[in-house]
């Protein structure tokens, strides 16, 4: 449990350092894009170090939520349902930072976490 938490805090911490460092402005055009890239490369190599691991540890999260809500949906009550408000809170306080890149930010994650479900490990229908 305090293991989601900390991946919490780092998902909250790379997914900011993703925002800052992200090129991104309100007219976003390719020309633009490539210009930053290959003025900032360094910036823009570390946001995207940021945004994979930060994936990689909401994913971790967003299975660990998934999987107690499967609990929950067999009337079992699991206590890593809390960490959902707590996911909810750090994607809107990371909106607050950048909307755009947050939202890739966090589809991206579900997206990817959706991909990895392995469900005939966790029981799951047609195990």
């Amino acid at each position: 449990m305090i293991n989601h938490f900390a991946k919490l805090i780092i998902t909250f911490l790379l997914g900011y350092l993703f925002i800052t460092w992200f090129p991104a402005s309100e007219r976003f055009t390719n020309p633009e894009f490539i210009v930053e890239m290959v003025l900032n490369p360094v910036q823009f190599f570390a946001a995207s170090i940021a945004f994979m691991i930060g994936i990689l540890c909401q994913v971790n999260v967003l299975k660990a939520e998934f999987y107690s809500f499967l609990q929950l949906w067999n009337g079992k009550l699991h206590k890593e349902l809390i960490l959902i408000p707590f996911h909810l809170a750090v994607i809107y306080v990371l909106s607050g930072y950048g909307i755009g890149q947050s939202v890739i930010f966090s589809c991206s994650a579900i997206f990817y976490g959706i991909i990895s479900i392995d469900f005939r490990r966790q029981g799951g229908h047609n195990a």
